[in-house]
């Protein structure tokens, strides 16, 4: 029944760290057979550091180059499932990138399920030092009115992935039609 969406632009995945953005990512473009990339991930490899490393060591500035660059490379790619790092929604050049060429996806958390997430690791710019919860409940107030400009809303408490990937899919048709 799913293969009859006909999305002919990149599906960007949006939200917190900790959202499930590749998780979901993953399944999502094996279900509609898309190509799937993370841009974090391609960051790290092009880099051959970690995004964490990459924006200790070389800068804020450079960070967001790079990832502006890498975004807008891999929205050319066409119908591919893209996730995005936490941030990059925020940028306005990227935000508008994504806008521009993509269908954007925000996976939303509340607030106990992101920092139960992030918790858990320490990967993250911004989030290795000071008071977790305090950080996450100042970027809810921070990122949450711009995430709201998303395309689609999702939300993923602990659901299972296969219930929030097929409600992406339906939310996905109800664009089509509308």
């Amino acid at each position: 029944m799913h293969h009859k969406i006909k999305v002919n632009k990149p599906i960007v995945l949006i939200g917190m760290v900790g959202s499930g953005k590749s998780t979901i990512g993953k399944k999502l473009a094996q279900k509609l057979n898309k190509q799937f990339y993370d841009s974090d991930h391609v960051m790290e490899m092009r880099e051959g550091l970690s995004v964490l490393d990459i924006h200790d060591y070389r800068g804020e500035n450079y960070f967001r180059a790079k990832e502006e660059e890498v975004i807008k490379e891999i929205l050319g790619y066409g119908e591919v499932v893209l996730s995005t790092g936490g941030n990059s929604f925020m940028n306005d050049s990227i935000r508008q990138l994504i806008k521009d060429h993509g269908v954007s996806v925000w996976l939303y958390s509340d607030i106990d399920t992101t920092y139960n997430r992030v918790s858990r690791r320490n990967t993250r710019p911004g989030l290795d030092t000071g008071d977790k919860l305090k950080i996450i409940e100042q970027m809810v107030l921070e990122y949450y009115p711009i995430y709201e400009e998303a395309d689609i809303k999702v939300e993923n408490r602990n659901s299972n992935v296969h219930y929030i990937v097929d409600d992406i899919l339906l939310k996905l048709k109800h664009m089509e039609r509308s």
